[in-house]
Formats: structure tokens, C-alpha cells, sequence
């Protein structure tokens, strides 16, 4: 499960429904809600009473997407809401393993991972290894190494993309 780190090494703000979906998808681990709120106390952010409680209690799944559920306007447009915060962590998971997998092939498994686990998005399908390629590119053409920076191309690409749209900070190490 990934933390909070993700989106703070891409500077990419995050909110509850970010935290809640990928807590509730166990993509998140269940510490970023606290994480979260010690972070808005860092920039002096007004805190919410949940958000309080949230602070110290922070164990349990069940209570924390309870506690998290109570806040304010959480249920308005839940269901839109939803479906950015999914976007949003797939893209900082994306971006963190193209950062931090320095293995090819092994970063080529973890991307088709996350396709998978996130239910098959047609935006990444680009750069995925079993899918077939663009037609103007012919993998039979190739050696496996070729293919492979073909991939990353494709990756980099869908990244490159992302920072703009989210206006994210991104450094390939």
C-alpha cells in the first residue's frame, strides 16, 4: 500500500476523497488519513471536528472511512468525486513507479498491475505490455529491449501529460 509520499513528491494536492477511495480500495494505506490532517495542521488549515478526531484515531479502516464519511458535504456529488480521487491516485502511482523502478521489466509488471487493479483505463493502454501496439509500430519488428523503450516512451508520454493537466511537479530520477 502506498502513503502519502506519492502525491507530495509530484506535488499533487490531495483531499478526502482521494484518501477515503484509496483506503477503501486498499491501495492507500489506512495512516494517510492521519497524515492528511497532520499536514493541514502543518500549513495551519482550520481543522474540522472529524478531521480532530481523525488525528489520533486512525488504526481501524472501518472507523476511519466512518469518521471520514460524517464530514461535511462529503456525500454531495460523491460518485464524480469518487471517480477523480481514482484518477488521481492511479496518476501519483504511475508516476511514483516510473520514479522508483529502475528494473525495466519489473516496472513493466507493476504498470500492468495497476491497469488491472484499476480496472482497465483506456488511457493506459499505450503502454501496456500484453495490449497490442500502436499500428504505426510493429513489435515484431523488434527486440524485447526495443519494445520495452517503446513502452517507456509511450509512459513518459501519459506522464508528461498528467503534469500538465494537474499542473504536477515531476523529476525522473
Amino acid at each position: 500500500m502506498y502513503g502519502i509520499d506519492i502525491f507530495e513528491n509530484i506535488n499533487m494536492s490531495i483531499d478526502w476523497y482521494m484518501v477515503y477511495w484509496g483506503i477503501k480500495n486498499e491501495i492507500l494505506g489506512v495512516n494517510i488519513a492521519q497524515d492528511y490532517v497532520c499536514r493541514k495542521m502543518e500549513q495551519d488549515e482550520t481543522l474540522l471536528d472529524e478531521e480532530i478526531e481523525l488525528s489520533w484515531k486512525s488504526e481501524d479502516t472501518a472507523s476511519v472511512l466512518d469518521i471520514i464519511e460524517k464530514m461535511p458535504k462529503f456525500l454531495d456529488a460523491i460518485e464524480e468525486n469518487m471517480e477523480k480521487a481514482k484518477e488521481k491516485v492511479r496518476i501519483a502511482i504511475i508516476m511514483f513507479l516510473r520514479q522508483t523502478e529502475k528494473d525495466v521489466s519489473k516496472l513493466c509488471e507493476q504498470i500492468d498491475m495497476v491497469y488491472a487493479n484499476f480496472n482497465y483505463p483506456e488511457d493506459m493502454e499505450k503502454f501496456i505490455t500484453y495490449m497490442p501496439m500502436d499500428a504505426e509500430y510493429i513489435s515484431t519488428d523488434h527486440s524485447i529491449e526495443e519494445n520495452r523503450c517503446y513502452l517507456l516512451s509511450q509512459l513518459d508520454n501519459y506522464i508528461s501529460k498528467q503534469v500538465e493537466k494537474y499542473k504536477l511537479q515531476y523529476v525522473q530520477f
